[in-house]
């Protein structure tokens, strides 16, 4: 079996036990989850057709028929004539309905408080992005332009996590070894030491509060400035942000009136040495290393701005 499969069965089997879901009485009403779920739904929508709770869950039509059968024999909903077709009903939730619902719901909350209850402020914070990133993950809506938020004020922990993402996404997209990341830390070491808030600054895309992206501007002597750590999340390519966060620090170059700018990169970056070339970035000069467990090009591009 594929490893990933395993361990999402794994973890499938761990939830529905943990939230207790697999019992024939949700919650010990006398429903279960999939009709609580119904419930849920047509709360949420006010007024909905059948048609269309079949469609929001994926669940077979003669089965939300023989359920909503149940609740109407229950006094849980209401059938409302549709005025677009006299011949169709509407479904709402019947006051007892909203009664039961509302119960179920203060009961789940009381649950997950219990649950969660042990866990401190960041275990708590793990696992609401953790959540969050499943949900995106195996969702058909990925990530939207404006659900990415920009900063570029240095918050704790910031530098470190960045390191992190250093590591972690050119040791598994390039392949290189540790040495690398010891190679980053000793890079925003001298950033840190010679930090200039007037002339340097780093900016940083977020998506649910974590980093996904991020590049910096390092004053230099002779009135030059280096853009560094120009990174992206895999997941977010494609919306935008490494060619927003790349203006931001050319137009920052600008407004500080360097007369050049320049980036040391690898040939082996190929996205972003596009993205360097069309922001008008020309190459120097380049020469063969092998460093970080590999052979390529070190090499560099200046844009000169006066």
């Amino acid at each position: 079996m594929n490893t990933v499969t395993s361990k999402i069965r794994s973890f499938n089997r761990f939830y529905t036990a943990h939230l207790d879901i697999l019992s024939q009485h949700y919650l010990d009403s006398d429903y279960s989850l999939t009709e609580v779920r119904i419930l849920y739904e047509i709360s949420e929508n006010k007024i909905i057709t059948a048609q269309k709770l079949t469609e929001i869950l994926n669940l077979d039509k003669g089965y939300v028929s023989r359920i909503l059968k149940r609740f109407l024999k229950d006094d849980l909903i209401v059938k409302v004539s549709s005025s677009e077709d006299k011949r169709a009903f509407n479904i709402k939730l019947s006051d007892l309905g909203k009664e039961l619902l509302s119960s179920l719901n203060a009961k789940v909350d009381e649950q997950i408080d219990h649950k969660i209850d042990k866990l401190n402020f960041f275990e708590k914070e793990n696992l609401v992005n953790s959540m969050h990133a499943v949900k995106n993950l195996l969702s058909e809506n990925k990530p939207l332009k404006s659900d990415i938020t920009y900063r570029h004020e240095i918050n704790p922990g910031d530098i470190g996590y960045i390191i992190y993402l250093h590591g972690f996404i050119y040791g598994n997209e390039s392949n290189f070894s540790n040495e690398f990341e010891k190679y980053v830390i000793k890079t925003f070491y001298n950033f840190l030491e010679n930090y200039s808030p007037e002339y340097d600054r780093i900016w940083m895309a977020e998506y649910n509060n974590k980093i996904v992206g991020c590049v910096a501007i390092q004053h230099q002597p002779e009135n030059e400035a280096q853009l560094r750590w120009f990174l992206l999340d895999p997941s977010f390519r494609g919306l935008g942000i490494g060619k927003k966060l790349l203006t931001d620090a050319v137009d920052f170059c600008r407004e500080k009136k360097f007369k050049n700018v320049f980036l040391l990169t690898t040939s082996m970056q190929d996205k972003a040495l596009e993205m360097y070339k069309l922001a008008g970035f020309e190459l120097n000069w380049s020469k063969e290393v092998q460093e970080w467990g590999k052979v390529f090009n070190e090499e560099r591009y200046d844009l000169k701005l006066s």
